[in-house]
């Protein structure tokens, strides 16, 4: 089981499962509403999430629709278009001690990565440049 919220609690959820795996996005778009360097997205099955207030939704790109608190700005998570039976919930927002999180196993969109930040050597997650690359694994 996982349980999240958002930074004011006005929106949270639960998961019948853990996560199945973490990601680290480094695209433009994830670096921005993250105000970080990446965006850490937790991967579930669409079906194991329950929501118990539904997030605002912003589609953001043809391939991504993303979800947020309308009252604290929080992100919550990503719908991809192409992948209707999987969600990204932003691993930030996971509850810790209740969740077992597993360490990331992709960089992604590494192409667009911030200049200032360096990736940390030897961390054991697999580097892709583009979505394109990571999404034929």
């Amino acid at each position: 089981m996982a349980s999240g919220s958002c930074a004011c609690n006005y929106i949270s959820y639960t998961a019948s499962t853990s996560p199945t795996s973490l990601v680290n996005c480094h695209c433009t778009t994830c670096r921005k509403q993250a105000g970080a360097p990446y965006q850490s997205w937790a991967f579930f099955a669409t079906e194991d999430i329950r929501w118990h207030v539904n997030p605002t939704e912003r589609r953001v790109t043809n391939g991504a629709t993303r979800t947020f608190c309308p009252q604290c700005g929080s992100t919550l998570g990503m719908l991809q278009h192409g992948d209707p039976k999987g969600i990204a919930i932003a691993a930030g927002t996971l509850d810790e001690g209740k969740t077992l999180i597993p360490l990331p196993s992709h960089h992604i969109f590494l192409s667009e990565k911030a200049s200032w930040f360096e990736l940390p050597e030897g961390d054991g997650a697999k580097r892709w440049d583009k979505w394109g690359d990571y999404n034929k694994v």
